[in-house]
């Protein structure tokens, strides 16, 4: 056995001593923001100490709180090289993963933390997180009830728990733990949001003011949250009848949104940019289009703009045994990717070989596999993606003999409940947040739709949002003989069979409630302050058939927002 002289080990324990005392003292410097002098103390005992975990550790954190994530797990993973085993080293790196979108290595970093020390609940928790985000419901579930017994106590396991109960519609249990969250932090945003989520679902309007208007007064709040809790305090004054005080806080929260997004938006080269859709109308008089019509199988596409009705068709279509829906996946990315939305990009697809073509096809279909899980689809798959308008010249090119669903809903009411939601952010949701940008927005969209419907490249069927909630049975046989099925009762039960399913849209509370009408022309409400940003809607309010209206009742608010 070897062994050491005593004055050796006595100076290894002072050095250790010193280390964990500066350590401890950098951290507290981090925490009262004097993050330079702290960073400079963990420098210093780096160079001392080197690849030393703790340290390696402190300065990992660092970074993070810079957002410098790639170099916080550089740290990380360096500090795992001396000590594998370290547990807050794994966890840190797997969070960094996580924020990089290596999903599959920060499972890996938060399992391994979690066999070194099943009792570590910070991992078990992170796992959970991950889990939640990438939808996987039932994972993070688990982890979340475990989390719970470890810690009663842990507010975000008991809040991240309610919000995922509220998803599948499990209200009652769902109110519980975001309660328990908030006996503990009586001011936890996401508690607070899982129960005024509820309090919406239950008409409960007063609620929803009660439990989010403080919360819009904080300094702290980030925008995101802030233009989050606006929106649904304006929903709730909507349904209160209480319009002007709704378009305040929908007008405050899109501002919001918008300054924080405009810096990132200014490219105009991005997938669904306004120029990327102009480039695409420009292509379609002279487009090659294809009327090959392949053997394999050719998937149905379900478009439209949003929030013209198509979560409800989708989830009318899902009851029928014989059709796969596939909710809102970017399929077709590879497409986007070989062929972008250019004018050199689509000159490309216009003369594209059949070799590519055919190589585009196997990868969507794989996509499509990747997605469901399953080794066997149903005969007609139906892709359900509104956006997949900016995709028809490509749909075409692969897949000339597919279908096309097309959702029409009143253009005034779609723009003006795009300007409600807050959607995932990407270039084409951006121009939701003015009228008259969605608008515009709708306009483009429009005129690709009719000028791929004059150019007989497909099979279109359109149908009208307002016509499926008075005439249900009608609108969806003809929908079903589109499709060249046979009707069955399943498709009058879909809110059960939408209850089942993961919807990710913001539909997803209201698909699973008996048809209503109340959501038609709801837009005129607002008449007084839309202005004039709604002009370039008109020639389609008159082609889809819609009661023409005079845009403002009072001449109040003549300006574009």
């Amino acid at each position: 056995m070897a062994s050491f002289p005593a004055t050796s080990v006595e100076s290894t324990t002072m050095n250790q001593n010193n280390l964990a005392q500066q350590l401890q003292y950098a951290f507290q410097l981090l925490q009262q923001g004097q993050r330079e002098q702290a960073e400079q103390i963990g420098r210093t005992l780096l160079a001392q100490y080197p690849n030393q975990p703790d340290v390696l550790n402190f300065l990992g954190q660092i970074e993070q709180g810079r957002h410098q994530f790639e170099k916080a797990l550089r740290c990380y993973k360096k500090g795992l090289k001396s000590a594998p085993g370290h547990l807050q080293l794994l966890n840190n790196a797997g969070w960094m993963e996580k924020e990089l979108e290596n999903f599959m290595q920060a499972e890996k970093l938060f399992l391994k933390a979690l066999k070194v020390d099943s009792r570590y609940f910070y991992a078990r928790q992170n796992l959970a997180i991950l889990y939640q985000e990438q939808r996987k419901f039932a994972k993070a579930k688990r982890l979340y009830l475990e989390v719970i017994r470890q810690q009663p106590n842990l507010a975000d396991a008991l809040a991240n728990l309610s919000t995922i109960l509220e998803k599948e519609h499990q209200l009652d249990e769902a109110k519980s733990y975001a309660g328990r969250a908030m006996e503990v932090n009586p001011n936890h945003r996401v508690a607070r949001l899982t129960l005024a989520n509820i309090a919406t679902r239950n008409n409960a309007f007063e609620e929803v003011i009660r439990l989010l208007t403080p919360f819009l007064q904080l300094p702290q709040l980030h925008p995101m949250d802030r233009a989050v809790m606006a929106g649904k305090c304006a929903y709730a004054y909507q349904e209160l009848g209480e319009y002007e005080a709704a378009f305040k806080l929908y007008q405050n929260a899109n501002q919001l949104l918008y300054h924080h997004y405009e810096p990132g938006m200014r490219d105009p080269g991005m997938i669904y940019s306004p120029a990327a859709f102009r480039a695409i109308e420009a292509a379609i008089p002279d487009f090659n289009f294809s009327d090959v019509k392949n053997e394999i199988r050719e998937p149905v596409f379900l478009i439209g703009f949003p929030r013209s009705g198509t979560t409800l068709l989708d989830q009318i279509l899902f009851s029928h045994s014989q059709i796969t829906v596939l909710e809102e996946k970017p399929n077709l990315v590879d497409a986007f990717t070989e062929f972008p939305a250019t004018e050199q990009g689509l000159n490309a697809l216009k003369n594209a070989s059949e070799a590519k073509l055919r190589r585009l096809r196997s990868s969507y279909w794989a996509n499509v596999k990747r997605e469901t899980g399953a080794n066997k689809l149903s005969p007609i798959v139906v892709d359900k993606l509104p956006l997949n308008v900016f995709a028809l010249l490509h749909i075409n090119k692969i897949f000339p003999g597919a279908k096309i669903i097309v959702a029409l809903r009143d253009p005034r009411d779609c723009v003006f409940s795009s300007y409600q939601q807050k959607f995932g952010m990407n270039a084409a949701m951006f121009q939701m947040l003015k009228l008259h940008t969605a608008a515009v927005f709708y306009d483009q969209v429009m005129n690709i739709i009719m000028g791929i419907d004059a150019a007989q490249a497909f099979s279109m069927h359109f149908i009208k949002y307002e016509e499926v909630i008075k005439n249900f049975r009608r609108e969806v046989q003809r929908l079903v003989d589109f499709l060249d099925l046979e009707w069955e009762d399943s498709l009058l039960e879909y809110q059960a069979t939408a209850k089942t399913r993961d919807v990710t849209t913001p539909s997803a509370s209201q698909v699973i409630q008996p048809l209503y009408a109340s959501s038609i022309g709801k837009w005129k409400h607002y008449r007084s302050w839309i202005g004039d940003s709604f002009e370039p809607l008109e020639k389609w309010v008159e082609m889809w058939g819609y009661p023409a209206s005079q845009i403002s009742d009072s001449g109040v608010g003549h300006s574009r927002i």
